[in-house]
């Protein structure tokens, strides 16, 4: 049998067109990943199986109080019915809404295995690189964990457009890796929730990093003050999808499908942080940050489909 890997040797990976037909670009692998969903070929991952995240329940002191567990993905995102493993001592729920005793959900109601005193909170202290290569990005101080779920009773867990996202106030919130550093050219997608002001919203690092200026515009800089632009004539606490491409010594910005920006960048990026660089914090709710090693000139459209098939941001 013949190899189609090649057409007339070109790798079909770079044919946009065969016989009329538009041909997907393939995605390469990230060098990280994380988000609520299970996360799968659209944006470059063969195959993960571990949990989405791990998580702490805050019950005021009472009964499992800062107990953990992992969690795991119902039908490819996050929810209340998450089965949870490698719990804390003690620990008998077997779902994520019985860890937290949340009560009576969409017709659900959740038992209280752990006599439970209420409805415990819920905090994000490690979020699961579903890339492959461990760079799980985690907080191990409670007060600065985002929140997934509020800890009132009768109650889903915390949304943005229907689906699940990690909630931070702006106040501390941030969760740490270990430096990703992107040396050459590079991509970058994140979803979330823009909430403008004071403090920055999503992803922040040594040398990337959002900040919000006024309630409808954005300040996007890469590589520290070397490339500087505005978003404007946004809506406060939109959901949007941004990409950062870089190919050689040129990076594009998109949002939400559509390029808004280009700049020259031949620097190095280095991240530190999935939410904030101190002293400014997470503002907002994020879903989903994910980071490739390499230009996706040909695959971005593939990647922005993706993404927005899941969250339905435009």
């Amino acid at each position: 049998m013949p190899d189609i890997s090649e057409l007339n040797g070109t790798a079909i990976d770079n044919v946009a067109e065969f016989d009329g037909v538009a041909v997907p670009a393939a995605v390469s692998a990230p060098a990280a990943a994380y988000s609520v969903r299970l996360l799968g070929s659209g944006v470059g991952i063969s195959s993960y199986t571990g949990p989405a995240m791990r998580v702490r329940r805050d019950t005021a002191g009472g009964t499992g109080d800062d107990d953990e567990a992992d969690i795991a993905f119902d039908s490819g995102v996050i929810s209340l019915d998450s089965a949870i493993s490698n719990a804390s001592a003690g620990v008998t729920a077997t779902t994520l809404g019985e860890f937290i005793n949340v009560g009576t959900v969409g017709g659900t109601t959740y038992t209280n295995p752990d006599s439970l005193s209420g409805t415990a909170s819920c905090f994000v202290d490690e979020w699961k690189d579903q890339s492959g290569n461990a760079n799980h990005a985690s907080q191990a101080t409670f007060g600065d964990q985002p929140q997934i779920h509020s800890g009132l009773v009768d109650t889903d867990l915390i949304t943005d457009n229907g689906e699940p996202a990690l909630d931070g106030d702006g106040s501390s919130i941030m969760l740490s890796l270990t430096d990703l550093n992107l040396t050459g050219n590079f991509g970058i997608a994140y979803t979330g929730q823009l909430n403008l002001g004071d403090s920055p919203y999503g992803t922040d690092g040594n040398n990337f990093s959002l900040y919000g200026l006024t309630a409808t515009v954005l300040r996007n800089r890469l590589g520290g003050s070397n490339v500087n632009f505005t978003d404007s004539g946004l809506t406060y606490q939109s959901q949007l999808l941004y990409f950062y491409n870089r190919s050689g010594t040129s990076v594009t910005f998109r949002r939400d499908g559509s390029q808004i920006a280009t700049s020259a960048y031949s620097g190095a990026v280095s991240i530190t942080n999935v939410f904030a660089s101190p002293p400014y914090f997470l503002e907002g709710k994020m879903q989903e940050f994910i980071a490739w090693p390499n230009t996706q000139d040909s695959a971005f459209t593939a990647i922005e489909t993706d993404i927005n098939g899941f969250f339905g941001i435009y």
